[in-house]
Formats: structure tokens, C-alpha cells, sequence
């Protein structure tokens, strides 16, 4: 499981909180789409903590920019609350952090 959910997340107030615990890479792409799938269809914020992922490719960033526009597009809102520093490195190398909705400002 790539997508942790924490404790304090509540389906009653439609929050979820995931801990991202494995790389975000074209490896590990289809699972983490499948986990995130899960947890979005039954939340409508979803806040991602990337901090404890070691390794992003451009599968991983796909992924994250996807996630969002269609949440925009369903009314739903995403945001990132911390990042390690190599999704730092390819956001800043892709220079696409502006697309992101954030906890903490960054």
C-alpha cells in the first residue's frame, strides 16, 4: 500500500489525509492510480503528504497534475501539506509548483 490513510481522516466530514509512504515512479504507477482512485471517490479534500517519497518521475507528476485538474473540474480540492526534497527538485526543475494547492506555503 503506497497511500496511507491517517486516523483523522473522516468520511463523515469528507477529509482525508494520505501519507504517501513509496515512490512515485512509471514502477509503482498503475497501483499508486488504482490507490488513489479509491480514496478519491470517496473524499472530496484530500490532503497528500509526499514527504517520505524518495524517488518522483514524470509517471508521478502526471499522476499529481491529474489528480488535481479533475479535481477542479468535480468540485473537490487537493492539496500537498509537505514535500520531500525530490519532488521539491522536480517540481522546481519542471517549474510547476504554481499548480499545486498548498497547506503550507512553500
Amino acid at each position: 500500500m503506497s497511500f496511507i490513510k491517517r486516523e483523522d481522516s473522516n468520511q463523515h466530514t469528507v477529509s482525508c489525509v494520505l501519507d504517501v509512504s513509496a515512490d512515485m515512479t512509471i514502477y509503482s504507477a498503475a497501483n499508486n492510480l488504482s490507490e488513489i482512485k479509491g480514496y478519491y471517490s470517496k473524499f472530496s479534500h484530500i490532503e497528500l503528504n509526499l514527504s517520505a517519497v524518495e524517488e518522483i518521475d514524470s509517471s508521478g507528476v502526471q499522476i499529481l497534475l491529474a489528480l488535481v485538474q479533475n479535481a477542479k473540474k468535480d468540485g473537490k480540492q487537493v492539496v500537498l501539506s509537505e514535500i520531500s526534497a525530490p519532488v521539491t527538485e522536480i517540481m522546481d526543475m519542471l517549474n510547476i509548483r504554481s499548480h499545486f494547492n498548498w497547506l503550507k506555503p512553500e
